[in-house]
């Protein structure tokens, strides 16, 4: 009986022996593992963020496709309204053109008058969609506004005033369209 005492002492003392080599694996797994479970972590982490990242750029390149194409919609709105609101000032001109063409008697105070009228038409048409027309006749040159044809020697203006308008020019909410095309005064 002593020798079955002894064997199960034995077999407890390998019980204990195991369990303890088995802590002391577990405790010296435990580092390694928590590093493995932060590897595991951060690698989720960053293939998350990328993931977001490759998410929020496609949102931004499909707001800037749909920006884009909200802009060139309203620039056609915009064009359809101004040649909607053109085209009688066209007809006009299109039937001043036409009975001139198929007058026996040309009335020049009468064609002349239709043209008034519709250069008229064509000014109010203008300013309805907000350009204004540039005309600096006795003002001073403005090189932002205004572009030099020439110079002449003038009694009735300091020098550097505009004394002539060849073309009038036109602007759209101070923003330059066309600069007035100009003949400016000089010292004699």
């Amino acid at each position: 009986m002593e020798e079955e005492g002894k064997e199960e002492s034995k077999k407890d003392n390998n019980k204990d022996n195991n369990i303890e080599q088995s802590l002391e694996k577990e405790n010296s797994d435990a580092p390694e593992s928590k590093a493995l479970d932060n590897e595991i972590s951060e690698a989720d982490q960053i293939k998350e963020l990328e993931e977001k990242l490759l998410r929020s750029a496609a949102e931004v390149e499909n707001i800037r496709k749909r920006a884009e194409k909200e802009r060139a919609e309203a620039y056609k709105i915009g064009i359809s309204i101004f040649v909607r609101d053109f085209v009688p000032v066209l007809d006009n001109l299109q039937r001043a053109l036409g009975s001139i063409k198929t007058a026996e008697e040309i009335n020049y105070d009468s064609f002349v008058e239709g043209i008034t009228a519709t250069e008229k038409d064509i000014t109010a048409l203008l300013e309805k969609h907000g350009i204004q027309q540039i005309n600096p006749i006795n003002e001073k040159f403005d090189p932002l506004f205004h572009e030099a044809l020439f110079e002449a020697p003038s009694d009735e203006h300091e020098s550097g005033f505009v004394t002539q308008v060849v073309e009038l020019g036109y602007a759209l909410d101070k923003r330059l369209i066309r600069p007035a095309k100009v003949g400016v005064s000089s010292k004699k």
